[in-house]
């Protein structure tokens, strides 16, 4: 019987492609692989009776408790997290397990040196390997899975990044639970209300950013993308208010993948600090910074000096000129490949290699036992291949009494059920790494 693995995906939108690209590599590896939302990582067990489950992280007292039955069925546990560059060293040191370390861990991945040795210092034994890997969703900024760019005119893409903004406008008790694990951890994110309203004023300045590019000549074109985890309706609101003129040289794209846009632009602009300008750097996009609150901890100056930067609307078309120029780039770029090497392993797009070869090597003397599952897991086993027949996410409820009687509340949930993939989703990637992988077999070699 072939070893098997389960990938739990937080969110499509961010997670699916690097998970169905790791499966594409596991399973040329001869591993068998199910991608399951994570929602579903107690009724993956039954369903799937995997040698390994791969987690985004353990910091919820209910997986640190699962990661301890897993072990005792001889199951390997491991965790990918989906953000991996934790400049403040209190988050790192959270995200390193240093509250949760009663989770049981056979192998930890991470992105860069600096994130194993926080685990490293802080472990007690309870993570038993942590292996630098560098940033398996980068891979796309390599071939053969990086598009090109199509359009000749300039193009620039702006990116925003105001998630905390939307919880302003929400019931508090959302923000409330939100922060719940953090507040007595993480001392930045103690007032995390003054975050949010922080945040809040910031997603504002940046629509006088967004105002003043309606005048810009029509040569420039520009693509406006909403944080995945944003409320996208505000964004949604402003574009339609834009005449058919203005449409013509504006683009709001709130469904393609980030890795999708940025080989597409001439320029990627962020709001402050964002993972999107990595990102541009390794595409080798000169990036601007718009300058709003200069808040920590949305803002960090060493990042800032590595960018043109921007702080009012009526210099930024002064700045995309200058950064189409090309000529201020070349002085940022050694200090951003240093950034590079040290927070991201230096991408080379052989990072999901890497990682499949290290899980490969782990699963070859696993031996599960699955003859104590009760009947709670099985319920649950034989509920999640009920709803991926029927191609519906594992919690969906279709009698959600919220719906009628608070709506507030159903959209929050509606929300996190958008946000869970479907089978239909990971046959759709799956499909789409498997065709990228026999076109590039196809091409000759250079």
């Amino acid at each position: 019987m072939k070893p098997r693995i389960v990938i739990l995906v937080d969110n499509k939108k961010r997670d699916l492609p690097g998970s169905a690209l790791l499966a594409y590599h596991l399973e040329q590896r001869g591993i068998e692989v199910f991608l399951e939302p994570l929602e579903a990582w107690r009724a993956c067990l039954a369903a799937h009776k995997p040698h390994m489950i791969l987690f985004n992280h353990l910091l919820g007292s209910h997986l640190v408790q699962y990661s301890q039955e897993l072990h005792s069925r001889g199951i390997l546990v491991g965790v990918l997290p989906n953000e991996g560059i934790l400049y403040d060293k209190e988050v790192l040191a959270f995200n390193a397990a240093k509250f949760h370390n009663q989770a049981h861990i056979d192998y930890f991945f991470v992105w860069n040196q600096a994130h194993k040795e926080a685990i490293e210092e802080g472990n007690d034994g309870s993570i038993r390997h942590v292996e630098v890997v560098g940033v398996p969703r980068f891979d796309f900024y390599f071939p053969p899975l990086a598009p090109k760019k199509t359009s000749p005119s300039p193009t620039i893409l702006l990116c925003s990044n105001f998630v905390f903004a939307q919880y302003a406008d929400k019931d508090p008790g959302v923000a409330d639970k939100l922060f719940a694990p953090w507040k007595e951890r993480v001392s930045s994110y103690r007032d995390y209300w003054k975050l949010i309203h922080t945040n809040h004023r910031s997603r504002k300045k940046f629509f006088e950013f967004l105002e003043s590019i309606r005048s810009f000549p029509k040569e420039y074109h520009f693509i406006l993308k909403p944080h995945p985890g944003e409320d996208h309706e505000i964004y949604k609101r402003w574009y339609s208010k834009l005449s058919e003129e203005e449409k013509r040289h504006i683009r709001l794209d709130t469904q393609s993948y980030i890795w999708e846009l940025i080989p597409q632009c001439d320029i990627e602009i962020a709001c402050e600090t964002c993972t999107t300008t990595l990102e541009s750097w390794i595409a080798g996009k000169p990036t601007i910074e718009l300058l709003l609150e200069k808040a920590p901890p949305f803002y960090h100056e060493f990042l800032s000096r590595m960018s043109l930067t921007c702080d009012t609307p009526s210099k930024l078309k002064d700045r995309i000129d200058l950064a189409l120029s090309g000529d201020s780039d070349k002085v940022f770029k050694p200090e951003r490949e240093k950034h590079l090497a040290k927070w991201c392993d230096s991408p080379s797009g052989h990072s999901t290699e890497k990682l499949s070869k290290i899980i490969s090597e782990a699963l070859q003397d696993t031996h599960p036992d699955f003859s104590r599952l009760d009947w709670s897991h099985k319920r649950k086993g034989l509920k999640l291949k009920l709803l991926s027949k029927l191609n519906l996410p594992y919690n969906y409820n279709p009698f959600s009494i919220s719906k009628l009687f608070n709506p507030k509340k159903y959209l929050e949930k509606k929300r996190i059920i958008e946000k869970n993939i479907r089978p239909s989703d990971v046959k759709e990637w799956r499909g789409k790494i498997d065709d990228a992988m026999k076109r590039s077999q196809k091409e000759p070699s250079k």
